[in-house]
């Protein structure tokens, strides 16, 4: 109970880190901080591969191409920073969509199992089998976003360099 609370703060600090901070490479720590509370949570929760995959991959991954991302882009560039009315805004959005999905969570009646979940039903196989059959649709989605993603990256960073003028 107590290592769960404490789970909690560390991913909640680590994502407050991330909106509040100014200066983006401590904003992209505050991320992976708030990715390692979640690898943890994964952990406490009896998933040891997956807790695995979201360091290697969110905190080994993602958060180092974005400091790379950062520090070789232009960092010359500063944008002028939002009025703090836009930022209340947002805060303000954020806070009754949390009090919604609380309330909502708090009402719902959760059916508790009748005995816990077997080793094989966390097992890779298991994860592998279900990402690939049941899930099939939802993982070809997921990878048709991140390629998305990656060809608007490649899009944004080559529309940002100078053309060069043949002679």
């Amino acid at each position: 109970m107590i290592a769960g609370g404490l789970i909690v703060m560390l991913t909640i600090a680590g994502a407050l880190i991330a909106i509040a901070q100014g200066n983006i490479v401590r904003a992209i720590f505050g991320l992976g901080v708030a990715l390692a509370g979640v690898a943890l949570a994964f952990l406490a929760l009896g998933s040891p591969f997956v807790a695995a995959m979201e360091v290697l991959i969110y905190i080994g991954g993602i958060t180092v191409a974005m400091v790379f991302a950062v520090m070789l882009s232009s960092a010359g560039r500063k944008e002028p920073a939002a009025p703090i009315s836009r930022h209340l805004m947002a805060g303000l959005i954020a806070l009754a969509f949390f009090v919604g999905v609380a309330i909502v969570i708090t009402g719902a009646e959760f059916a508790s199992p009748s005995e816990p979940a077997s080793e094989a039903a966390w097992s890779v196989a298991e994860l592998g089998r279900h990402l690939l059959n049941r899930f099939n649709v939802v993982f070809e989605a997921l990878s048709v976003v991140l390629l998305l993603a990656i060809i608007g990256a490649i899009a944004i960073a080559r529309r940002d360099e100078p053309e060069e003028v043949a002679p």
